[in-house]
Parts: structure tokens; C-alpha cells; sequence
């Protein structure tokens, strides 16, 4: 068969298009491929047990969890490093027209609450405070105190929601100490009887899981008394405060997603708001897209 030169120029240039839009199109799709997200390293001890059920639930899907200061997933959500990252807030009017700019269109949801928490040895002679002295201490009024405040880092998301919500913008006082992660604030934080450690309630929240229970063995957990009039004793991070916000240090747990498909990312993002939050609920973060019904009980003992 003899083909019209035209004719199969024609059918070169077709086979070479149709392999283009191949190779160019998605890669992933909801439930398989591999992406890369970015997440709060204060969420890690969650988003671990997430991903390991996700994965198992669909085993062509890898996903790639770096975990890191909330400032850098933001970073790396306009560097094009992730489609995905998972942070304690939307983007902000400056970041949302930036996106706009560069033609991405943000979406994002809160899918869970979580606490800040506040973190002493157990040797600590001071176990919890009022919000008012935790002000104090943050911003170094407290002429009497010689605490030490430790971060996990100088740039996560607990820095900002101290510096946000806590003491209103004002500064930091100068005996801050950074560690490089969690783990670290922990290990500090019970080997010094005068530092008060910040990190996320999931760190220290689960007592059946390993790795918590160990963490719950060497520091205690503050209770704070709010300042207002609605609760009056000192309040710790349980679920049913959290969710009531009767525990004064409480924060939304987002994702932010750029995918303009139904990929990888977004197939995670729909697990997290409906099976997930399950997962949520056993990290003792109180989940936002299913209805949670309290009741009181009493004990027996």
C-alpha cells in the first residue's frame, strides 16, 4: 500500500501529538501514582497512621510525607514543590492574590481541631497555669520567672499561634530555646525542671500508642485555666474540650490544594475528610466533617 506523502506526514504529526498529550497528561489519579506533600511536623504522629491506613487501602497510591516548620510547606506550595501540604491555616489575602498571579487557584478546608500544648518535667514544681501567666512568661513580664520556653522550631506553627493568639502580636521574650523537632522539645522539656515546652496535642495525646504513652512518661501535661468566666478550674487538651473550645489553645488543622483533577492529592484530601476521621478522632483531635455527638458520663471509681 503506498501512502500520499501528505498523507503520512499527516499520521506522523497525529502519533507524535497523541504521544505528547500522553506524557503530558496526569500521572496520578485519586487512588494511584505518587505525589509529594508537605505537612506541619506537629501533625506528624497523625498523618503517619493516615497515611499507613490510606496506603494499605490503596496500594498503587505512594504518597511522600516531609514533615516541617508550617512556614516552609507554605513555601513549598508556591515553589511548586507539592500540589498539597497540610498547615493551621488558609492563606492569607497577600498569599491567596499571589496564587491568583501565578494562575493557581487555592482550595482548602479544616478538617480537624487540635491543641496547643503546654508541656513540664514531671518534676516541674508549677504543673499548670492561667492563661494570663502564660502571657507573662511568653513576653517575659514576669519579672519573678525564670522558665524557659522551647519551640520545636523558630519557624512552626506553634510560634506563630503563640505570637498570634496568645500574647497579640507583642514580642517573644528572650528566653526561647528552638529545637530542631518534637521529639527534641519533649526529651528537653523532662530533663529541665524550669522549661515549658510547646508542641501539638497528638505528640502526647494517644496513651495505647507506644511512642505517646513513652512521651507521657516523662513530661506532664499543663492545665490551663481560661480567661474568661465560662470555665472555672484549670482545663488540660482532652477531645470533648477541644471540640467545646472550653480548652483555651485550640487551632484548625487545614489542607490547602492547588490540583486542578482529581489526582493523588485529592483522592488523600477526600480520604482524611471521611474515613480519616476516624483517625482523627483516636489521635484525640476533634474531627470537623462528621457530626461528633458529646455526652456526660460519670465514673464509677
Amino acid at each position: 500500500m503506498k501512502f500520499n506523502p501528505i498523507t503520512l506526514l499527516l499520521f506522523c504529526f497525529m502519533a507524535s501529538f497523541l504521544n505528547a498529550c500522553t506524557e503530558s497528561g496526569p500521572a496520578d489519579n485519586a487512588t494511584s501514582g505518587s505525589i509529594k506533600i508537605s505537612v506541619d511536623e506537629t501533625y506528624k504522629p497523625v498523618m503517619e497512621e493516615q497515611l499507613k491506613v490510606f496506603l494499605a487501602r490503596f496500594p498503587n497510591a505512594k504518597i511522600i510525607a516531609e514533615y516541617k516548620p508550617e512556614a516552609d510547606c507554605i513555601k513549598d506550595f508556591f515553589e511548586d514543590s507539592t500540589r498539597v501540604i497540610f498547615v493551621t491555616r488558609e492563606l492569607s489575602k497577600e498569599e491567596t492574590d499571589y496564587a491568583l498571579s501565578k494562575q493557581i487557584v487555592a482550595k482548602s478546608m479544616a478538617m480537624a481541631r487540635d491543641a496547643v500544648v503546654f508541656i513540664t518535667s514531671k518534676n516541674a514544681k508549677k504543673q499548670d497555669f492561667t492563661i494570663k501567666e502564660l502571657r507573662n512568661i511568653m513576653t517575659g513580664q514576669d519579672s519573678a520567672s525564670d522558665y524557659q520556653i522551647v519551640f520545636d522550631n523558630k519557624n512552626s506553627s506553634t510560634v506563630r499561634y503563640i505570637q498570634d493568639s496568645l500574647i497579640s502580636g507583642k514580642k517573644i521574650a528572650a528566653n526561647v530555646f528552638a529545637a530542631t523537632n518534637c521529639e527534641d522539645v519533649i526529651n528537653y522539656v523532662s530533663k529541665n525542671d524550669k522549661a515549658i515546652g510547646v508542641i501539638g496535642v497528638s505528640w502526647v495525646a494517644d496513651p495505647t500508642d507506644s511512642v505517646a504513652e513513652s512521651f507521657l512518661q516523662q513530661v506532664n501535661i499543663a492545665g490551663i485555666w481560661p480567661d474568661n468566666d465560662s470555665v472555672n478550674q484549670f482545663v488540660k487538651p482532652y477531645q470533648a474540650y477541644i471540640g467545646l473550645r472550653e480548652y483555651p489553645c485550640t487551632r484548625n488543622f487545614y489542607f490547602i490544594s492547588k490540583e486542578t483533577w482529581q489526582g493523588l492529592g485529592s483522592g488523600f484530601v477526600n480520604y482524611l475528610c471521611r474515613d480519616g476521621q476516624l483517625v482523627f478522632r483516636t489521635s484525640k483531635m476533634f474531627p470537623l466533617r462528621v457530626n461528633v455527638v458529646l455526652r456526660e458520663a460519670s465514673s464509677t471509681k
